[in-house]
């Protein structure tokens, strides 16, 4: 199974295995996809922070 990436203090570090070790039948498939998930909302995390200090630098620059 791949890694999941969740974040936590730095955008997208990486925090260790998936829980799902069952990899045979109905429960891979679902851990699978749970994981998938997960991985896309850590990346989707780390690009929202990265807009959000891209906003506040420019805000910043502004003033």
């Amino acid at each position: 199974m791949g890694k999941v990436y969740l974040v936590s203090g730095d955008a997208g570090q990486r925090l260790g295995q998936s829980s799902v070790h069952d990899d045979d039948g109905w429960d891979a498939e679902v851990g699978t996809e749970t994981e998938s998930l997960l991985e896309e909302n850590a990346r989707l995390r780390a690009l929202v922070v990265q807009l959000s200090q891209l906003v506040l630098k420019n805000v910043v620059e502004q003033k």
